[in-house]
C-alpha cells in the first residue's frame, strides 16, 4: 500500500511538471515519494525511487521545451537531483533506523519498569519475632509478606552470630 502510495505521488508529481510551464520546477517534490517510499517500505526502496524521481524529472524536463546553451546541463542537473534525492533517502533511512531504535529502547525501558516492583513507606514490623503487619491486619513471616509483593526467592541458612548463640545454649543445657 505504501508503495503503491509512493508510486501515485511520484506520477502525480510527474504529471503536474509535464502540465506546467518550465519557469514553475517541481524539482523539490520529486523527493516526496523517495520520502514515502524510504520511510514506509525500506532504504533500497527508497533508493529506487531516488532513480526513479530523477529519471521522471529528466523526462519532464526533456519535454517542457526548456532553453539550454548545451544538453551538457541537462545532465548536470540530472545528476544534481539524482544525488539529492539519493541523500533523502540515505538520510531518511538512517533517521528511520534511529526511529526503531529508540522506539525499542523505550519499549524495553517499560518492560523493566513493569518488572520492578518496589516497596515504599513504612513496614509494620515486630521487635521481637520480625514478622510484618499487612494491610489486612495480619502477621506474616517476612519472607510470605515479601513473595507475593517481589520477585524475591529465599533461601535459609544461618549467621554466623546466631550459631555461635544457638551453640552457647545447646552447650548450657548439656
Amino acid at each position: 500500500m505504501i508503495f503503491l502510495t509512493a508510486v501515485a505521488v511520484l506520477a502525480l508529481v510527474t504529471s503536474l511538471d509535464i502540465l506546467t510551464p518550465f519557469e514553475l520546477g517541481f524539482s523539490a517534490f520529486y523527493a516526496i515519494p523517495v520520502l514515502i517510499a524510504t520511510w514506509g517500505v525500506g532504504l533500497s526502496r527508497g533508493l529506487g525511487f531516488a532513480i526513479l524521481s530523477a529519471c521522471c524529472w529528466y523526462f519532464a524536463d526533456l519535454t517542457s521545451g526548456r532553453p539550454l546553451t548545451h544538453e551538457f546541463y541537462r545532465f548536470w542537473d540530472l545528476f544534481n537531483h539524482l544525488l539529492s534525492y539519493t541523500l533523502i533517502a540515505v538520510l531518511t533511512g538512517r533517521l528511520k533506523l534511529a526511529f526503531q531504535r529508540e522506539q525499542a529502547l523505550r519499549e524495553d525501558l517499560d518492560r523493566t519498569l513493569k518488572d520492578v516492583q518496589a516497596l515504599e513507606g513504612l513496614l509494620p514490623m515486630c521487635a521481637w519475632c520480625k514478622k510484618v503487619r499487612d494491610d489486612e491486619g495480619d502477621w506474616l513471616e517476612l519472607e510470605a509478606y515479601l513473595r507475593p509483593r517481589t520477585k524475591a526467592a529465599f533461601s535459609h541458612g544461618i549467621c554466623p552470630a546466631c550459631a555461635a548463640r544457638l551453640k552457647a545454649e545447646e552447650e548450657g543445657r548439656a
